[in-house]
């Protein structure tokens, strides 16, 4: 389970002693939060993709900050390490998060701007918003807003929706019983996921080290997904019935996007995507299916037409990184 990182707080405050004091409790609140069992921290792709370009006070940006020799390095080096290569929250993912055919979140007034997607993204996925502790609206462990949507019979409907939240280290004991109960209750269906997984996905097989990492999955955010895209995987894989196995066809007709890797990254790393199958043999896994910033590789026998899944977790190395 992760913490999504909320873009509204983002903003610029008073003055460069204030900055210090945001990031500050940024470093301590994120701290607090995985040593309670909580993940990484997920950006929005516009934020991560510049972050050292974002500005935390008048001509004072975050780069300007790492460069102060004013700020602690104890301070600075925590916090390299909490936003080094984080993995994105797409414009992509948000969008898949939806769960009605028009969805808009926000923290004003019903369907006022800017939208809230971090939050959104929170809601839905029933993950902790994290905040920068740049105002006092953050200063809670829970933040509500409105949910503005579409119904069955496309009528608009609003609706006052509440996250979880977190802006300082104090915010995260709010959490502490709700996290270990989401915990355990994840595990379990991890567990039950592997002990169940004929009738889950009666037409797929699920093999090298899955079932450990199934496990470690219950502990993420990403189950329910990861089960979604079985499952869809396993519904076209019934379908298989003569012929190759046909990659057009599956990203046509379901919400899956299929990548392979580069020439260069299967030079390189091919041997990290062979897995075992149930016989002893190793095969090469290289199609993969992106959930976030899991991937999860699968191999499909055009002899046998029997679609193995060897692989789902972080993504593997690549010859870029």
């Amino acid at each position: 389970m992760d913490l999504i990182f909320n873009e509204l707080s983002a903003r610029p405050v008073g003055s460069i002693p204030e900055a210090y004091t945001v990031l500050a409790h940024f470093v301590k609140a994120v701290s607090a939060a995985q040593e309670s069992g909580l993940g990484q921290v997920r950006l929005s792709e516009s934020i991560g993709q510049n972050l050292s370009l974002l500005p935390l006070a008048s001509n004072y940006t975050v780069g300007s900050w790492l460069n102060d020799n004013r700020v602690d390095s104890v301070v600075k080096e925590r916090f390299r390490l909490i936003v080094v290569n984080p993995p994105l929250l797409t414009a992509e993912e948000t969008d898949a998060l939806r769960t009605f055919e028009q969805s808009f979140f926000c923290l004003t007034e019903p369907a006022g701007k800017p939208e809230a997607s971090g939050f959104g993204a929170a809601y839905l996925s029933d993950q902790p918003l994290l905040s920068f502790l740049a105002h006092n609206q953050w200063d809670t462990h829970l933040l509500s807003g409105w949910h503005w949507y579409l119904d069955d019979d496309g009528q608009a409907q609003t609706a006052t929706v509440q996250v979880r939240h977190i802006a300082t280290a104090a915010h995260v004991a709010n959490h502490t019983s709700w996290l270990q109960q989401k915990q355990r209750d994840q595990l379990h269906q991890s567990t039950d996921l592997w002990v169940r997984r004929g009738t889950f996905f009666p037409h797929l097989i699920l093999c090298g080290n899955v079932e450990k990492q199934l496990q470690r999955m219950g502990l993420s955010g990403y189950l329910g997904q990861v089960i979604d895209r079985l499952r869809t995987l396993d519904a076209f894989a019934a379908e298989w019935v003569g012929g190759s196995f046909d990659m057009t066809k599956l990203e046509a007709s379901t919400n899956l996007r299929v990548s392979y890797e580069s020439d260069s990254t299967m030079h390189k790393y091919s041997s990290h995507r062979r897995f075992k199958l149930p016989d002893g043999r190793r095969e090469l896994f290289e199609a993969h299916i992106k959930i976030g910033n899991l991937r999860f590789h699968f191999y499909s026998d055009n002899q046998t037409r029997t679609v193995y899944v060897g692989y789902i977790g972080k993504h593997l190395l690549t010859a870029t990184g």
